[in-house]
């Protein structure tokens, strides 16, 4: 098993005892797991796995450039994936991501902790109850024994169902199937795919539909959300029949729009990443870890973005700063290769 990383989030105590001993502990698990005599990679900032050295010069490297901060999963020093596993007794085993799902789901609600529920007097508000409600259901098995929660099978059939391309009709009698004839009666899964996305609109990770013009003129959105009729071009917002050329509605009474733009909120997301213990580090590195030796191997190196702080101070003073590239000449969404798209 490899050895404790913890020093590695000292990379700005690098003279410090903790962050020494923890090289020499890296060092030894090294060339011992990877039966090098002279030689191994170095992971320092600089070399970044691609330049090797003897056990001296990864040290003096590491200590003074850093290592890399991205660099868990020692796969280029011997680390193997099953150097992680423990083995368990059958009836104590739990799924790891179930413990990671109880840290998402702590991230994205910082406010609440559930060890002190039971002292809580008054009623608790709608952003507390979709809290405690995750939770528990990332606490509760599928079904009696199972080594799986609700909420973290629910989510791995949801990636399968994006990465497999299923269609919502697919996905909803895949749950049906489970239900009916596979898993026991006691198990607690949703019934179909929209019940099973309001899982995913309480972690946060919903769209926003807008309603758009059909030749792609305008948005009916803010000022004019509550318009008919395009004001560029004149087309109806809403489908039409083709017999009797009226409206259509839906089952429950509402207006069938042409074409609905599918928007994912920025900011929310840019939130997440600064919300979660995981990723808030890395949002900062430009600021908190980069070693700046005038060599260019990260955007933040370059003369645009050190032009651009000179330029504007009070934006760069802050480390939590976020800058967007907007342009992507030549991307193509959802894999349609005849249309060509710019950005």
């Amino acid at each position: 098993m490899a050895p404790d990383k913890k020093w590695m989030d000292f990379i700005n105590d690098r003279l410090g005892e903790a962050y020494g001993q923890g090289i020499e502990n890296f060092l030894d698990y090294a060339f011992e797991r990877t039966r090098a005599t002279n030689e191994i990679r170095c992971p320092c900032v600089k070399c970044a796995n691609a330049q090797f050295g003897s056990r001296e010069s990864v040290k003096m490297h590491l200590i003074v450039y850093g290592i890399l901060q991205n660099y868990r999963f020692w796969y280029h020093h011997g680390e193997k994936p099953e150097d992680d596993l423990e083995l368990h007794n059958s009836e104590t085993e739990v799924d790891d991501n179930d413990h990671l799902m109880e840290d998402l789901l702590r991230d994205l609600h910082p406010h609440y902790d559930d060890s002190k529920c039971a002292n809580i007097s008054e009623e608790p508000n709608d952003e507390a109850k979709i809290f405690y409600r995750l939770l528990n259901d990332s606490k509760e098995p599928l079904y009696q024994g199972s080594r799986v929660s609700k909420l973290s099978a629910l989510i791995k059939l949801l990636h399968i169902k994006n990465v497999g391309q299923w269609t919502n009709k697919s996905f909803s009698m895949l749950l049906q199937l489970l239900k009916e004839e596979i898993l026991p009666e006691n198990f607690d899964l949703p019934d179909s795919y929209s019940d099973a996305k309001k899982f995913i609109r309480d972690i946060g990770l919903s769209y926003e539909k807008i309603d758009a013009c059909k030749n792609n003129c305008m948005l009916f959105w803010k000022d004019h959300k509550n318009l008919d009729f395009c004001e560029v071009c004149g087309v109806s917002r809403w489908k039409e029949d083709r017999h009797s050329g009226g409206t259509q509605f839906k089952a429950n009474g509402k207006k069938i729009p042409k074409k609905i733009l599918r928007y994912f909120p920025l900011k929310p997301r840019l939130q997440r990443l600064f919300m979660c213990s995981k990723t808030a580090p890395y949002m900062r590195w430009h600021n908190d870890a980069r070693v700046d030796d005038e060599i260019l191997r990260h955007p933040a190196d370059s003369m645009t973005w050190k032009s651009f702080d000179e330029r504007y101070k009070d934006f760069s003073s802050e480390a939590r700063n976020v800058r967007l590239g907007l342009a992507s000449d030549g991307f193509q969404p959802f894999a349609n290769a005849k249309t060509t798209y710019s950005i």
